[in-house]
């Protein structure tokens, strides 16, 4: 491949969602007034299961990304007879995400495969959410140096969320990258294969779970293991 910049998605990609997201919630309900004194566990439970049904809405982009993190809260909430408003909701939330950032640790051996990248190819991130927050995960990582600013994009700040051509697009527009030139690595079919092949690029889908491969579209390659990147590449 003649590949001169890699983009990597961030959630569950360079950041795994399931090493910071439970434990730093469960220290939240410990410190929020709203959830103290229900059993932790529990609550994450019920947590969790409404996480499963307002994901689906956000991705469908029936409900906003604060509605999606308010309303798993409330309905869960409601569970333990309490009730409690959006802006209370968004304290939690605002709370939850300092606590996040003392349980967000890269994956061994993280940064030095990035370093072994950085060497032979420029490195971009393509995530959708929040510019400070996902700047927040970021910094968190010790990943920033290794990216450029003009090389991290962000949903929020661009105006376009993953799948939309457009986000791409501004991708190889503020890398000085042709399609062609470029190669998009996430977890997500839809997300981080579907719509980088659409507009031209090549993707490795990060497929963790062993998901059935959807017919169709064919990645140019799939991996397991992040680290397993190194076989279609160095």
């Amino acid at each position: 491949m003649d590949i001169k910049t890699i983009f990597f998605d961030l959630d569950d990609t360079l950041l795994d969602f399931d090493d910071y997201w439970k434990d730093s919630l469960i220290e939240t309900f410990g410190k929020h007034p709203t959830t103290r004194g229900i059993e932790p566990h529990l609550l994450f439970q019920r947590l969790w299961d409404k996480n499963q049904i307002y994901e689906k809405l956000y991705h469908a982009q029936e409900i906003t990304l604060r509605d999606f993190r308010n309303f798993r809260l409330i309905q869960a909430m409601r569970e333990f007879d309490r009730e409690i408003d959006e802006e209370t909701a968004d304290e939690f939330n605002a709370l939850h995400k300092s606590v996040s950032k003392q349980f967000m640790k890269a994956s061994p051996g993280l940064l030095a495969f990035l370093i072994e990248l950085k060497k032979s190819y420029q490195l971009g991130i393509v995530t959708n959410g929040t510019g400070s927050w996902q700047h927040d995960k970021i910094e968190a990582l010790g990943i920033k140096s290794l990216f450029s600013d003009e090389a991290i994009i962000i949903s929020e700040d661009v105006g376009y969320e993953k799948p939309a051509p457009e986000i791409y697009g501004k991708a190889l527009a503020c890398t000085h990258t042709a399609p062609e030139e470029a190669l998009f690595v996430g977890d997500s079919w839809k997300n981080d294969v579907q719509g980088p092949i659409h507009i031209g690029m090549k993707a490795i889908w990060l497929n963790k779970k062993g998901e059935a491969v959807p017919e169709g579209l064919k990645p140019y390659g799939i991996i397991t293991n992040l680290f397993d990147l190194k076989k279609f590449l160095l």
